[in-house]
């Protein structure tokens, strides 16, 4: 029998990632669609050999920064999505460096580092009533002639109003940030338009 085409160097850290994030092999073989031989080979490759529960054996070489316990865990806060590399580092009380669990989040593949969204604090009661106004004037056109649509920017002269990045796990919807404006120099510019008919 020949041999299975090599992996591909997104594959390859695909598996890695799923090992770091702590899915079993058989289960690793099953999403990436390769044979158990060669995912374990593969892992072999990047953390050394796997243990077998029946005998395990020291595994040779540095000891890895973190133990399986604390990957999963990592893993798992990182995906709330709500926590920076250094947070999850200093809340989990984890000796190795801020970098290394930037690297391990990155091989995880349901893992992505993004800028959160920024929204309006719109409460449910806001939502409610411009649904209502929609609804009340949107088959009156004979008033549009008389309205004016406007909408204003402003830019802050001392910068954004602020960026917030953080570990979202593609499997759950984007989470946003509240936007508060205040402090600092700012340029307002307004414009309108209106039907000319």
């Amino acid at each position: 029998m020949g041999r299975g085409k090599a992996l591909s160097n997104q594959e390859y850290w695909w598996i890695i990632g799923l090992h770091d994030g702590g899915v079993s092999l058989h289960e690793i073989a099953r999403r990436t669609g390769r044979a158990r031989t060669c995912v374990r080979k593969a892992i072999k490759a990047e953390r050394g050999p796997l243990q077998d529960s029946a005998n395990p054996s020291p595994r040779p070489g540095r000891r890895p920064a973190l133990t399986e316990r604390e990957v999963r865990l990592l893993v798992r806060k990182a995906a709330v999505g709500d926590r920076f590399a250094a947070e999850l580092k200093t809340e989990l009380g984890l000796k190795a460096s801020v970098r290394t669990v930037q690297r391990l989040l990155q091989r995880v593949d349901h893992l992505v580092y993004t800028k959160m969204d920024r929204t309006l604090p719109l409460t449910a009661a806001h939502k409610a009533a411009q649904m209502e106004w929609a609804e009340e004037h949107i088959l009156n056109p004979g008033i549009w002639k008389y309205t004016v649509f406007s909408d204003g920017k402003k830019f802050n002269l001392d910068g954004p109003d602020g960026f917030k990045y953080y570990w979202r796990d593609m499997r759950q919807p984007a989470q946003s940030f509240v936007r508060r404006q205040n402090g600092g120099g700012s340029v307002m510019v307004w414009g309108g338009i209106q039907c000319s008919r």
